[in-house]
């Protein structure tokens, strides 16, 4: 257990930074306070959860063992989580006694959006000031993730940012066209997606997401700026622009759905309904109509890997809030056959009465729907072609096609 505050800063769009508030903890939890000349300027971080005021505000005990939804956005998961607690170990600690505050100390400022935490956890830093190339680093994290431990971890760690199961870098695309590790670097910030054989696509991967990306982009769905990049061996991984970066210092204010309704981003713990209705509540209604959209694309590609941090909202300095762009967009069956986030309950399809309690929620006409549906599939109808271009298997072409054409006759009779 952490025993000092931890001081909530927040990077501006415009690069100044401006105080939050602090978090504190004790044997009944973790506390946040706001400062208060914070609120003078202003709106609150979360808008559900956290209200606007100096008051103490406690963490509620799930899912996030206690800490806001919010700041557990700032903490790593699945990947960028073990290699947190491989460092932890590696200089001697026991990573499951770690609190989560210890745990925001240590990742400082290497965050996703505009928060960051001080003072800072560190170990020997002497390894991780030289610069690597993305390809040597890059085959480090395959390498660890498939199972072989490499002595970058260090570098791994300070690469991967937070967010993600998978092995990512984050880099720097520099104006030469070259890219850098190190994240304080001046150019356009991005995300570099990897490959493994211990993927359900393998190396197809960043193949299947690049098209998928490419067909939504058809569609009118705003994505973050992507291309692959050749690895080796014939391999690709995605780079993409990271979408909470203004300039080189600039952020925006970022919060996942699992943060802002605190529902858990590791089990079916959210539902469509409610997030096309906090979308329209704290975004306004074109955003819900967005929203539903997406939804429908979800099921149309089986992008049942859904979860709640897959769902993004960014905040200005002005407090105007906005989805992010669409992102992990892929063809990604779940072992359980259902999406993550389900539709009115049901996590197989949409049906007739669910699609119409959407629109409702996004205070839309009901009658919108068939229409987006069926501008979707228009969108949709050279999916086979788009995947080809790609260089995507034969075999994964014509499951992902058929899969699409099932999906879309069955969605048919609902609209």
């Amino acid at each position: 257990m952490l025993n000092y505050k931890l001081i909530v800063n927040r990077r501006l769009a415009n690069g100044d930074i401006v105080q939050v508030g602090e978090l504190a903890e004790n044997s009944s939890g973790i506390y946040f306070q706001y400062d208060e000349s914070y609120l003078l300027k202003h709106s609150s971080l979360s808008p559900f959860a956290l209200e606007q005021s100096t008051n103490l505000q406690i963490g509620p005990s799930a899912p996030h063992k206690k800490l806001h939804g919010v700041f557990a956005d700032s903490l790593p998961d699945g990947w960028g989580l073990y290699l947190m607690d491989r460092l932890f170990r590696k200089n001697g600690y026991n990573h499951k006694s770690i609190s989560q505050l210890e745990r925001l100390a240590f990742i400082g400022d290497n965050c996703l959006g505009a928060l960051f935490y001080e003072p800072t956890i560190k170990f020997d830093e002497k390894e991780t000031q030289q610069n690597i190339s993305i390809q040597k680093l890059g085959k480090q994290a395959i390498e660890e993730f498939e199972g072989t431990e490499t002595d970058l971890v260090e570098h791994l760690m300070n690469a991967a940012g937070s967010g993600g199961a998978r092995p990512k870098i984050n880099a720097t695309l520099l104006a030469d066209g070259s890219y850098s590790t190190d994240r304080y670097a001046s150019g356009q910030h991005c995300i570099i997606k990897l490959t493994s054989d211990n993927f359900y696509l393998k190396h197809e991967e960043s193949l299947v997401e690049f098209s998928c990306m490419t067909l939504a982009n058809q569609c009118g769905i705003d994505t973050a700026s992507f291309e692959l990049l050749s690895a080796s061996n014939n391999r690709f991984w995605l780079r993409q622009d990271r979408f909470d970066c203004v300039g080189d210092t600039g952020r925006l204010h970022m919060i996942s759905a699992s943060g802002l309704l605190d529902a858990s981003f590791q089990e079916p713990a959210l539902d469509y309904i409610d997030l096309v209705k906090a979308t329209r509540i704290m975004c306004g209604v074109g955003e819900a109509r967005k929203l539903i959209q997406r939804a429908l694309f979800n099921y149309l590609i089986c992008n049942q890997d859904d979860h709640a941090k897959n769902f993004a909202f960014l905040c200005d300095d002005d407090g105007n809030w906005r989805l992010s762009p669409f992102y992990d967009v892929i063809y990604s069956p779940t072992d359980f056959g259902e999406h993550m986030t389900s539709f009115n309950g049901n996590g197989i399809a949409p049906n007739k009465s669910s699609l119409a309690l959407m629109a409702r929620q996004a205070n839309i006409n009901p009658k919108v729907v068939k229409p987006m549906v069926e501008g979707l599939m228009d969108n949709l109808s050279n999916t086979e072609a788009v995947l080809k271009s790609a260089n995507v298997s034969s075999t994964t072409t014509k499951t992902i096609t058929a899969t699409i054409n099932d999906k879309w006759l069955q969605l048919k009779g609902h609209i």
